[in-house]
C-alpha cells in the first residue's frame, strides 16, 4: 500500500504534460516586458482594486514566472516604455545580466469586446529570444482566445486573460 502511495505522485508528475526547458536551450535568461496596448479601463471590484497595473508589468511578471516554471533561471526583469526593444538592445541586456538569452514579450493587442457577454478576450503577443551575440534564437507571433475561470473574473480582470496568453507563448519558446 505504501509503495502505491509513493508511485502515484511520481506517475502524475511524469504525465503532467508540463513543458520543460529542452536540453541545450539557454538556461539563464533576462525577461523584457513591453506593450503597445494602453491600460484597459477598470471593470468591477477587481478592476477598481488592481486597475492601476500596466499591461507591460503583467506581461513581464507572468513571463518570468512561466519561464521559472519551465526550468529557466530568470536573472532579471526589465520593462520598456514603448514597443519592443531592438535585437541589439535585447542582446545588450543579455550581456548586461550575463544571461544566455533575453526573452522579449510584447503585448500587441488586447480585445476585450467579448469579455462582458462571453467572458472571453483575444490577446496577441510577440515573443523573441535573443542571445548575447545578437543572434535571434526564436521569434513568433501568438494569438490566443482566452477564458478566465469564474465568470466574474473573466468579465472584470483583463490580467487573467493576458496571463493565460503569456503562459501559452512561453510554452512555445525553445
Amino acid at each position: 500500500m505504501r509503495a502505491l502511495l509513493l508511485i502515484i505522485p511520481v506517475l502524475l508528475a511524469a504525465c503532467g504534460g508540463k513543458a520543460v526547458r529542452p536540453e541545450g536551450a539557454p538556461s539563464r535568461v533576462v525577461v523584457v516586458g513591453a506593450s503597445v496596448v494602453e491600460r484597459p479601463a477598470p471593470r468591477g471590484l477587481v478592476g477598481d482594486v488592481f486597475g492601476a497595473e500596466e499591461p507591460r508589468d503583467v506581461v513581464a511578471r507572468e513571463g518570468a514566472e512561466a519561464l521559472r516554471t519551465r526550468g529557466y533561471q530568470v536573472l532579471g526583469v526589465e520593462l520598456t516604455g514603448g514597443p519592443a526593444p531592438t535585437v541589439e538592445q535585447s542582446a545588450a541586456l543579455a550581456r548586461q545580466y550575463r544571461a544566455d538569452a533575453a526573452v522579449v514579450l510584447v503585448l500587441t493587442r488586447l480585445d476585450l469586446s467579448a469579455v462582458r457577454p462571453l467572458g472571453q478576450a483575444e490577446v496577441e503577443l510577440e515573443s523573441m529570444m535573443v542571445g548575447p551575440d545578437g543572434q535571434v534564437l526564436s521569434s513568433d507571433d501568438h494569438r490566443s482566445n482566452t477564458t478566465a475561470r469564474g465568470l466574474y473574473r473573466a468579465q472584470t480582470d483583463w490580467r487573467s486573460h493576458v496571463r493565460q496568453a503569456v503562459i501559452q507563448a512561453v510554452r512555445e519558446l525553445p
